[in-house]
């Protein structure tokens, strides 16, 4: 690609130049030397498509496997290792580089993120970067008007017009990333991700650095280890991922057969158990995709990486976590759902096959509490407005090209080898956990709905914490045929274990105080939140000396930058066996939500578990109907659908161990005890009580 090669040529006479101001002059070299050791990769590897190498045993396979190991050090050294005293670093940058710190080191990582493009040979999407970076660079040579005498006489590029540089660098390119992404996630043909998974059988671990993401420690054991399994252990293991999908087809009445394409999002170092999924859903003639997260600002997520990513650094991704602020605005939000319509609408049938996204998540990483930093970026007030604005959009655009009634999902957890020496111990106590038995949890979790389904309110009340909550249920018109609450088991959200609703907002009111909770990756110290009618009125956490940074972290994490959110869910987590698990080996800091949900009462702000599907006919197994689909904001969507939908959902769970009492409230006042003093006491459901007690 000539443009590419032009840009190339005119970055390498960089390093030899001194035509900008000196204070700038180390970061214009850093970024330059970084993009020719990219095109050094690119040139060592023109001619062979990485995703078709297979290592072998010879002397070159050897080498060739050596180089990509030590290609993924170089090119991820400066996020990896570096990275405190890097540009990339929005403090060190704007120490050094102040006013344009926040700015250029936005540049950086869009240079730095490169990286997958590199292993792809996307030559275009390098070259829009390397072509805005030129013409930054040239704003600031132009600015540097040379020597008089001993004195040198220089200015400065105007703020505003770098900025507007990266401005109309994410407005002209936003169609190109956004078409990128999506087609990632949706279009399987050219995947050179899928090339890589179809070729290859992970025996060989080094077979991971084959994807260009960055190879970490536990991403590298993690693989080591799964290599290590027999054929028989990946095959339970991906036979339950499998099987939880299309049984959540089936249990929900959705037209599986209809379908033939799903996505996958997974954590690496379990290329084993992917491959394996993939060639069981391959027998029922699905193909799948899978998609990496954007290295582009404009595409990037606030709220994490959600494909394809292993991260170099969660400082790193946490300080950028608000970059599109660089940007975000009526104009270009709009824009990106204009342009996302067109692209759904480019893909014609194609787009029908899409069944859902099939999940994968790791635990176990070592803690990380992010420190705030003054110079990162971050939406001002309007912007996120604008931005929650424009994810409601996003959400009712996505439903309306991929139907509710059409599509599923299934998501599973596995430990990660960083979780302690007792790893191999803790992954098959987690495969037991996963594969545990519907048929013996149906009837005990039906206990306690017949019970909940009496109530017209239920209060749960927390132990060594300020949890005091009073939940509204809907009223049953029919208790003989009808219920409020559905019998979650080991379908959609592996493993087994609750039973949840969509509680009444009006009257759902009091405090969920949660002292130690782990959400998207991160820890909340002393989470606490207040509702009133079912709304969020006021939240707080300890993680950081200042409130109001604390709020800023929930606010990102948990409530997507909303306010007011609503409560979409109260459930009872049943699974006292993942319980003693995590008790066992002290695991509770590290638990993905996605188990710790099933070890005790959770509630989720934001939307119900039935947006969109709140018109479906969905029953139990014991056919009685659910009706606590919608509340007071969803019933909205077809009147106010901006108004109906978040485009958020966060589980924040109680564990027994903080746990007091949950008690149902019926209409007369009769209270039916379901859980005293951390332990069920219902008559049909004692048996919960074994592996609590068993210690």
């Amino acid at each position: 690609m000539e443009r590419y090669y032009d840009a190339i040529e005119r970055i390498r006479q960089i390093p030899e130049e001194k035509a900008v101001p000196e204070t700038f002059r180390d970061y214009f070299m850093v970024c330059a030397e970084f993009i020719l050791k990219l095109n050094d990769f690119i040139e060592e590897t023109k001619d062979k498509d990485l995703s078709l190498i297979v290592f072998s045993e010879n002397e070159e396979g050897k080498r060739l496997q050596g180089r990509l190991r030590e290609w993924n050090r170089i090119l991820y050294s400066d996020m990896a290792e570096g990275y405190e005293n890097s540009y990339l670093n929005p403090q060190y940058s704007e120490k050094r580089l102040s006013p344009f710190g926040g700015m250029l080191s936005v540049l950086l990582m869009e240079i730095e993120c490169l990286i997958p493009a590199a292993y792809e040979k996307n030559l275009s999407d390098i070259t829009a970067v390397l072509e805005t970076f030129i013409q930054i660079y040239c704003m600031f040579e132009s600015g540097c008007s040379g020597y008089c005498g001993k004195r040198q006489e220089q200015s400065l590029p105007d703020v505003k017009a770098v900025k507007d540089v990266l401005y109309s660098y994410a407005f002209d390119y936003s169609w190109d990333f956004i078409h990128q992404q999506m087609t990632g996630q949706y279009i399987p043909d050219g995947s050179y991700t899928r090339s890589v998974l179809l070729n290859h059988d992970f025996k060989t671990a080094e077979d991971i650095y084959l994807f260009g993401c960055y190879v970490s420690d536990t991403a590298l054991k993690t693989a080591e280890f799964v290599a290590s399994l027999p054929d028989t252990e990946i095959d339970r293991m991906a036979y339950t991922w499998y099987k939880g999908f299309k049984d959540g087809f089936m249990i929900q009445g959705k037209p599986y057969e209809k379908k033939s394409l799903i996505e996958f999002r997974y954590q690496m170092g379990y290329e084993r158990v992917l491959k394996r999924t993939a060639e069981y859903f391959k027998e029922d003639g699905y193909d799948f995709t899978l998609p990496r997260r954007s290295g582009h600002f404009i595409t990037r997520s606030p709220k994490g990486a959600g494909s394809l990513y292993e991260s170099p650094n969660r400082q790193m991704d946490y300080d950028h976590s608000y970059d599109l602020s660089l940007v975000m605005g009526d104009r270009i939000a709009s824009r990106m759902i204009e342009e996302t319509e067109q692209i759904f609408r480019s893909f014609g049938d194609e787009i029908k096959r899409y069944a859902g996204p099939v999940v994968m998540e790791g635990f176990g990483e070592p803690d990380f509490e992010p420190r705030e930093k003054e110079e990162r970026l971050r939406f001002t007030e309007h912007q996120k407005e604008v931005y929650g604005g424009y994810r409601n959009d996003l959400q009712l655009l996505v439903h309306r090209f991929i139907l509710e009634e059409e599509r599923s999902f299934t998501i599973i957890a596995w430990p990660l080898p960083s979780i302690g020496e007792d790893f191999e111990k803790i992954l098959h106590e987690t495969v037991k956990i996963n594969t545990m038995s519907s048929e013996a949890y149906m009837p005990v979790q039906s206990k306690i709905i017949d019970a909940l389904d009496k109530a017209s309110f239920v209060r749960v009340k927390g132990k060594g914490n300020d949890t005091d909550m009073t939940v509204m249920l809907h009223k049953l018109e029919n208790p003989e045929k009808q219920s409020n609450f559905e019998n979650c088991l080991s379908d959609v959200n592996i493993p087994l274990g609750e039973v949840f609703t969509s509680p009444v907002l009006k009257g759902t009111t009091g405090v969920l105080n949660v002292k130690s909770v782990f959400i998207e990756g991160l820890q909340f110290k002393n989470l606490r939140l207040e509702f009133r009618d079912g709304r969020v009125t006021d939240y707080s956490c300890d993680n950081f000396e200042s409130p109001e940074a604390s709020k800023a972290l929930i606010r990102r994490v948990i409530f997507g930058e909303k306010e007011n959110l609503p409560i979409g869910e109260f459930a009872i987590g049943t699974n006292t066996i993942a319980y003693k698990m995590i008790e066992k080996y002290r695991l509770g800091s590290k638990m993905p939500i996605l188990i710790a949900e099933k070890t005790g009462p959770h509630f989720a702000v934001g939307d119900t578990c039935y947006s969109f599907m709140e018109d479906m006919k969905l029953f139990n197994p014991d056919g009685k109907e659910l009706i606590a689909k919608e509340n007071e904001c969803s019933s909205l969507r077809r009147t106010s659908p901006e108004k109906a939908y978040f485009a958020v959902h966060t589980d924040i769970t109680i564990p027994y161990n903080e746990l007091d009492s949950i008690v149902a409230v019926t209409e007369r006042g009769q209270e039916i005890s379901i859980i005293s003093d951390g332990r069920f006491v219902l008559e049909g459901t004692e048996v919960l009580n074994a592996p609590l007690e068993d210690r």
